[in-house]
């Protein structure tokens, strides 16, 4: 089953700063995370939509971003902490 990026809950913390919550697997394995994103180059109005938002940071974090996670969900032993 192929991995899937899920953007959860989309919190503001200013009127540009958004933290997004989101899960990244499938069925038999996944994980989550926060990430702190400043959105101002979205529209107002789009700013707390979870589709716009979902293909902004798929964009924005980049395909390496993805290929770490692939790793990890497949081998949590690779898991590196957060320095």
């Amino acid at each position: 089953m192929e991995n899937i990026f899920i953007v959860t809950k989309i919190t503001n913390s200013s009127m540009t700063e958004f933290i997004v919550d989101w899960i990244y697997g499938n069925d038999a394995k996944s994980m989550g995370g926060s990430s702190s994103v400043n959105l101002s180059s979205i529209p107002l109005q789009d700013r707390q939509s979870v589709p716009v938002v979902q293909e902004f940071l798929k964009t924005k974090l980049g395909s390496t971003f993805f290929q770490e996670q692939d790793a990890i969900i497949a081998d949590p032993a690779t898991a590196r902490p957060n320095l």
